[in-house]
């Protein structure tokens, strides 16, 4: 997540942000109408739900129910599905590492592009670590980066521990981070040094978290054994489920029709609860462990609904960008396999992806995305990330329910 404190500072009163945003899904300035209801039929989605469903009723021996229970899935939301695929949890491997080496680590990647090292004050006045138990203060323990003065006060807030997951995610606040250095420059008006688009932002810390997750990069940095033999097929199902292909569903169904339903189309407050769990239903496969009345509000749960609302799209946006970035830089400049790739120390791909960053949005992102990867916004790279795994999951959900209806 990245924010701007002065952005913040200055940005309309709740209810006007809420309709400016709501309406951007028909501005022609911005990525066009809502998405449409992607529904439970569609062939990814079904077919991940199955496999998941199945393991799931296995490891709690109950029986294979129609949508999975939200208390089943690590994840409040389900807006992830993470450690379903023991076989792809590499948590082992960070033992004996330090909280400290994780960020420090990260930063490395970036340098090892060409990129120069974070500021000085980014070190001081930055939150990384985890409160000591007995702490009279609280933080907020959602990963974010700030560009606080839009010069060179960069500022990170995490609660960094050795494991994967938040090796991923310090690799991911650092892409805000050298985004906010790279469009920092005299070129770039203050009012423009941002993303060329809010997904943009998002998209740069999601690949670079997709590139930390490669097994050839985990294994350059000491991580995995050099002869460490990954099950490709669970390494992707981990990747789809984890990363990618539940998300979509939320990102860019159940959330943005739920805050339409409530911006735009002014639904009853005592409607709210019920509404949000028929979108999860419909379009995540997932109903809640035991019934949930208008007492609750469930939705505000999630902190974007409260923090940054209408906003969540753009990480459906970011999602399919990240997948179009990492295969052009995967295939035109390093030439490998996307499922399989290294970008550490390759001063090529620092260089292309700098001429990305250090833009902000002084060009239209069709434009700076078109002239970067020679495509338009497409799900084809996504697609194609994912195709190796489609034959073994169909093997495995062989007499199978597929999907939820």
């Amino acid at each position: 997540m990245n924010s701007n404190l002065t952005a913040k500072r200055s940005r309309p009163t709740k209810s006007t942000t809420n309709w400016k945003r709501v309406r951007t899904w028909k501005s022609a300035g911005q990525f066009g109408k809502p998405p449409r209801n992607p529904g439970p039929r569609s062939n990814r989605i079904s077919w991940s739900c199955a496999i998941s469903k199945y393991k799931l009723a296995e490891k709690y021996h109950q029986p294979v129910p129609q949508k999975i229970p939200a208390h089943w899935i690590n994840n409040r939301w389900a807006q992830e599905w993470p450690d379903l695929v023991e076989a792809a949890n590499i948590d082992k491997y960070f033992e004996g590492h330090s909280a400290d080496w994780i960020i420090k680590t990260a930063e490395q990647f970036y340098t090892g592009l060409g990129f120069s090292p974070l500021p000085e004050s980014f070190w001081k006045k930055s939150d990384l670590y985890p409160l000591p138990p007995d702490s009279k203060r609280k933080k907020n323990t959602h990963a974010s980066c700030w560009h606080i003065d839009l010069e060179n006060d960069i500022r990170s807030l995490q609660s960094i521990e050795p494991n994967a997951r938040w090796f991923f995610t310090a690799h991911h606040e650092l892409g805000h981070g050298y985004y906010f250095k790279a469009y920092t420059r005299p070129e770039v008006p203050y009012l423009l040094r941002t993303g060329a688009a809010p997904g943009f932002h998002e998209g740069v810390g999601e690949l670079i978290s997709l590139a930390s997750s490669q097994v050839p990069y985990l294994q350059s940095r000491g991580i995995l054994p050099k002869d460490f033999k990954p099950d490709m097929n669970a390494f992707l199902l981990d990747d789809a489920l984890a990363r990618a292909i539940p998300f979509i569903y939320f990102s860019c169904g159940t959330m943005p029709h739920w805050e339409a339903d409530i911006y735009a189309h002014n639904l009853p407050a005592d409607q709210w609860n019920a509404r949000w769990w028929k979108y999860v239903s419909d379009m995540q496969g997932i109903e809640p462990p035991s019934p949930r009345g208008e007492e609750w509000c469930d939705a505000a749960t999630k902190t974007h609904i409260n923090d940054t609302p209408a906003y969540y799209y753009n990480y459906a946006f970011a999602t399919v960008f990240k997948f179009q970035l990492h295969d052009y830089i995967a295939r035109k400049i390093l030439h490998q396999p996307p499922q399989s790739c290294n970008y550490a120390d390759n001063k090529e791909v620092g260089t292309w992806l700098n001429n990305i960053l250090k833009k902000g949005s002084t060009e239209d992102w069709r434009k700076v995305l078109k002239e970067a990867t020679g495509e338009d916004i497409s799900t084809r790279a996504m697609a194609d990330y994912f195709k190796p795994l489609q034959s073994w999951l169909e093997e495995q959900n062989k007499g199978r329910q597929i999907g939820w209806e």
